[in-house]
């Protein structure tokens, strides 16, 4: 049975079909792709997300009813998280913890992860999204914006509200710090995102 925000009530008839198998299979597929349950947001970089989106986010108890059907066909998904804390510290994002699982995979044994870790080089007090540590000194920060792609565009009117932060946050490691900048469309690349690390261990090693 499904309902939504208007109190329409669809028969059971109708709530079998509402929801195709290709689609479910889909957004499993690209759950298991990035490491983490994709956000609507996030779906519209992935390769036959948008249709998903298009299809099932015309509002929230019809998003929520698809989401818990993929659950039901494919009950061994990465686990959504709505608050995950991580060494005491809490990811702020889905995109986020997509970077994060990405990075505990493919990183080096000789560079080690921190979860926000201040930044030291700072005049203010500041911390990163991530900060890469080789011999136990950090030598390179990692920031995700999750709301904004690599050619600047902000993915809503909301997102565009933040873009002031985003930048002031980006520009204060001009000149002080090293640090690797990933957008949100390239975490939902995982080829690209792949690369992009692969290339911040070479640099972190290198400083």
């Amino acid at each position: 049975m499904i309902n939504d925000h208007l109190n329409n009530t669809l028969p059971n008839w109708v709530s079998r079909t509402l929801f195709r198998d290709e689609d479910l299979d889909r957004y499993a597929a690209l759950s298991k792709e990035l490491l983490v349950t994709p956000t609507q947001q996030m779906l519209k970089f992935c390769d036959g997300g948008r249709a998903l989106v298009d299809r099932y986010n015309r509002d929230k108890p019809l998003w929520k009813a698809f989401r818990q059907a993929v659950t039901q066909r494919h009950p061994t998904l990465p686990a959504w998280q709505g608050d995950v804390r991580i060494k005491g510290y809490r990811i702020e994002s889905i995109v986020e913890l997509a970077v994060y699982r990405r990075i505990e995979r493919i990183c080096p044994q000789a560079v080690r992860v921190m979860v926000q870790p201040p930044v030291r080089e700072s005049v203010v007090q500041a911390r990163a999204d991530f900060g890469l540590y080789v011999r136990g000194k950090p030598t390179l920060y990692v920031e995700v914006v999750g709301t904004v792609t690599r050619d600047g565009r902000s993915i809503s009117e909301d997102a565009e509200g933040l873009r002031n932060a985003i930048e002031e946050r980006l520009l204060r490691y001009v000149g002080m710090a090293p640090v690797e900048v990933l957008h949100i469309d390239e975490v939902c690349d995982p080829a690209s995102l792949t690369a992009r690390l692969g290339q911040a261990f070479v640099r972190a090693q290198a400083l």
